[in-house]
């Protein structure tokens, strides 16, 4: 019956595939469902174990298990929710005095040591493939099974190409291929049964049968799936969760057979006094001191001792995102918003920002803090790089800036420099997984690296991956990726086929840090992201301040983190020793009991920790920021360089990133309360929200205090609430359905009817100071002034119609080159901020 515990195996292991995005989206339904039927069978497997009466001390379990369900986030607490219901189950039956429940109990406790196991592993796996896919090493033995079984095969370069009647197929052997992770899970639910059952001897011996009876049957399992790959040509065969789960079924019942898991007696893991004596004590704090200073060890952030933050940006070898020309009112075109001048521009609000345009040198770098190498399209000398490592090991921070497939040389030029610090740019581009879209990279708030911690999405527009020492920091590694390598036979190097059966997929390193010396390294893969038009969102700004902070520090503790490994491979000897003649359930459960109590306490130490030494600096000079409501209104802002976006009707990403060129500063808030704190001008489009009395007061406050809002309003608007805010300062909008004719009437040529306050209906203004109007002297634009006698401020409320006039489909994209209309439009929008909006604004 104990076979059964096989199959348990590899539905709990599979589980994973479904509980975390890494190759697709969560189905945390199916996750459920493939848990549920591994502790099934774990149950069935147990029954015919003995039934012990189970000490009640063991409930004291229930404590750290419910701090660390609170502590840690889903779905990585699930095994611990399961160890909760076993230990529960046992207490209701234990009141009830029902006696029949001891395969239950074990079955579900069973299944929730082993997830909860498996998920305290689960970060070195993602270390492991992130830094490493290709198993090169395997290749010739792929193609010599797969010759065997009637492919016609060779391997190049640890490639193993395929051939047929119609075409040659390669294929690079990786650990997703071979389905590394749920053997790997598969394996560690293994080796806890075995330490449960069997003595050493044992244990070698079925340890041993397991991976040669598994290789074996990793290498058949590939070779079946590119035949399968041959007659689909679907590349979604290696990585689907449930081709995955359903390929492993075979593996599940050779090891009910050749590993059957007969002996031993898994129904007492709970059943045993609990006496400790001062010996193990002992031992409990050693378990104690080694959990804690295991995490210590990957999340411990040396402080570091802070600099003065004077940053240099190195033009001298870059023709690519130029930072010197600024983005006016009277350049357009792809480069004049394809660059980083807005960038530099708004990072020297934070710290002192220069460029270079001359040769690096040790002199040169002596006079900064931090040294930016940004899409390098020259060469760097022998003396230029040796010059930059001494400044990093002299306690410099370097910012190393690449793209995807070594676009114009970038990659090979930063791989001059980065060589020396172990990293490496690929030639090869990233796409999410099964899509082909741009990815879109959400922190962890488990441990996150601090240059992410305050980073709640980063949208990539399409990057490169990173090479890096498994002792690197990943500040990234991107989930749900597919790496594509680069080719110089198109424009861009993009190949056509974002999916062939020789790319790597799964978990990909895309930003990584190094400490070097007293120095810092941090490695970025996707330069499009600072560009001017897309800068000011999806987390870019602070990420930038992330990233700026960690290297505007000279180390001063980073040896702690060796210290503290070397303290937790210690301790676990200690205890290990002092607990040799424990039963090995009783082991378990006090390294159970211990360990999450030391989770519990060093997740928030070190969290606080690293929030502490590396908060967002402040800005030292005041800029003009334009938040971007989104609580309340109806429009969309589209960053991405794809024309197509510029055509839906409700983004207005032009109209967002041209308010640069005024010389502000503009952001997406996703409430009221934080564009009001943080914003001098509120935008709000299209409103939809119905305006409550208290969201009233908040906007009545910030316009007292000297703030200015902009709310702009459409036709299209059905569902408009524009009133019931602009209503309380003496203005409305007002729905019209006779024709008039207006100035500044713009033609949608989309779909060739008349857009702006020419149409039958229309929109028009009352109350306020008119300030755009038709012949017919009716407004569309008007503004309401609010002085402050108190603060000597003076807040305004400016009111448009029609909005639609300044949508994506009528400016353009943000690389237009405007034609007569467009540049009408362009300057309304200037006339309203620069004449309306910014006239004797005051900053804090």
């Amino acid at each position: 019956m104990k076979r059964l515990l096989w199959l348990g195996l590899l539905f709990i292991s599979s589980s994973w595939l479904f509980f975390i995005p890494i190759f697709t989206s969560t189905e945390w339904k199916t996750g459920v469902f493939f848990l549920t039927i591994g502790i099934l069978c774990n149950i069935i497997a147990l029954r015919k174990d003995k039934p012990k009466q189970i000490d009640k001390k063991h409930l004291v379990l229930l404590i750290p298990l419910v701090l660390s369900i609170l502590i840690i986030n889903y779905p990585y607490n699930i095994g611990l929710i399961v160890l909760a219901i076993g230990l529960l189950v046992y207490a209701v039956t234990n009141q009830l005095k029902y006696e029949k429940t001891h395969a239950v109990i074990a079955g579900i406790s069973l299944s929730g040591v082993i997830f909860t196991i498996q998920t305290a592993l689960f970060p070195f796996y993602s270390i492991i493939v992130s830094h490493g896919h290709r198993i090169d090493i395997l290749s010739p033995i792929v193609s010599s099974v797969g010759n065997l079984l009637g492919l016609k095969t060779s391997v190049n370069n640890g490639i193993v190409f395929v051939q047929t009647f119609q075409q040659t197929y390669p294929f690079t052997t990786t650990l997703e291929k071979l389905g590394f992770y749920t053997w790997f899970n598969i394996l560690i639910g293994f080796l806890v049964l075995l330490v449960l059952l069997y003595g050493k001897r044992k244990i070698l011996l079925n340890i041993f049968i397991f991976f040669i009876g598994s290789f074996l049957y990793l290498i058949l399992r590939y070779v079946a799936f590119i035949h399968l790959y041959i007659s689909t040509v679907e590349l979604d065969i290696f990585w689907n969760p449930w081709y995955m789960s359903i390929s492993f079924i075979p593996l599940a019942l050779l090891l009910m057979k050749i590993l059957p898991l007969k002996d031993g007696d898994i129904g007492t893991i709970f059943s045993k006094n609990l006496k400790i004596n001062r010996k193990q004590v002992t031992a409990l704090v050693m378990i104690f001191i080694f959990v804690f200073s295991m995490i210590g060890a990957f999340a411990f952030q040396d402080p570091g001792c802070k600099k003065n933050g004077r940053v240099l940006i190195d033009e001298y070898h870059s023709d690519w995102e130029d930072t010197t020309k600024p983005l006016t009112k009277d350049w357009y075109g792809m480069l004049s918003t394809y660059n980083y001048y807005s960038w530099a521009e708004w990072l020297n609000h934070y710290y002192h920002v220069e460029r270079n345009n001359n040769t690096l040198t040790t002199s040169l770098l002596e006079n900064y803090d931090i040294l930016i190498l940004k899409c390098p399209t020259n060469s760097y000398s022998t003396q230029e790089i040796w010059s930059v490592v001494q400044f990093v090991e002299k306690g410099g921070g370097l910012y190393l800036i690449g793209d995807h497939t070594d676009v114009f040389g970038m990659n090979t030029f930063l791989n001059q420099v980065s060589d020396y610090f172990g990293i490496r740019f690929k030639t090869d581009a990233t796409y999410e997984l099964g899509t082909g879209m741009m990815s879109v990279y959400e922190p962890d708030d488990m441990f996150p690296h601090t240059t992410v911690q305050n980073v709640k999405q980063f949208d990539f527009m399409t990057s490169c991956t990173l090479e890096a020492p498994f002792t690197s920091e990943n500040v990234i590694i991107g989930n749900r990726l597919i790496s594509e390598p680069g080719t110089y036979s198109t424009e861009n190097f993009f190949r056509e086929s974002t999916a062939s059966p020789e790319s790597e997929y799964g978990f990909l390193l895309q930003v990584v840090a190094v400490k070097y010396g007293k120095g810092r390294v941090v490695a970025f893969s996707d330069s499009t992201v600072f560009s001017s038009f897309s800068m000011f969102s999806d987390g870019y700004q602070s990420f930038t301040l992330g990233v700026m902070e960690y290297l505007n520090r000279v180390n001063s503790y980073q040896y702690l983190n060796t210290v503290l490994f070397a303290v937790a491979i210690f301790s676990l000897i200690v205890s290990i020793y002092l607990l040799r003649n424990e039963r090995k359930t009783k082991i378990l459960f006090l390294f159970l009991l211990v360990g999450l109590l030391s989770f519990s306490t060093a997740k928030p130490v070190f969290s606080y920790m690293i929030g502490l030494h590396y908060p967002l600096p402040n800005a030292h000079s005041d800029y003009i920021q334009v938040c971007f409501d989104q609580e309340y209104s109806g429009f969309n802002v589209s960053l991405q360089p794809t024309l197509g976006l510029y055509y839906e009707k409700d983004n207005y990403g032009t109209f967002y990133v041209w308010t640069q060129r005024v010389g502000c500063i503009p952001s997406l808030e996703k409430t009221l309360e934080g564009a009001t704190k943080k914003g001098d001008i509120v935008v709000f489009i299209n409103p939809i929200k119905s305006f409550e009395t208290e969201d009233v007061d908040t906007v009545t406050n910030f316009v007292e205090n000297g703030g200015r809002i902009l709310l702009m309003d459409s036709i299209r608007n059905s569902d408009s609430t524009a009133n019931e805010l602009i209503g309380n300062f003496g203005i409305w909008i007002n729905y019209n359905t006779a024709h008039r004719g207006l100035h500044h009437s713009f033609n949608d040529s989309s779909d060739n009817s008349t857009i702006g306050n020419i149409t039958s209906p229309y929109l028009s203004i009352t109350g306020g100071e008119r300030v755009l109007f038709s012949e017919n002297n009716e407004t569309y634009a008007s503004v309401a002034e609010f002085y402050n006698e108190t603060t000597g401020k003076t807040g305004k409320i400016v009111v448009v119609v029609d909005s639609y006039s300044f949508s994506d489909p009528i400016m353009g994209g943000a690389f237009t080159e405007p034609d007569e209309r467009q540049m009408q439009i362009f300057n309304t929008e200037f006339f309203i901020f620069e004449e309306l909006l910014l006239n004797d604004i005051s900053t804090p």
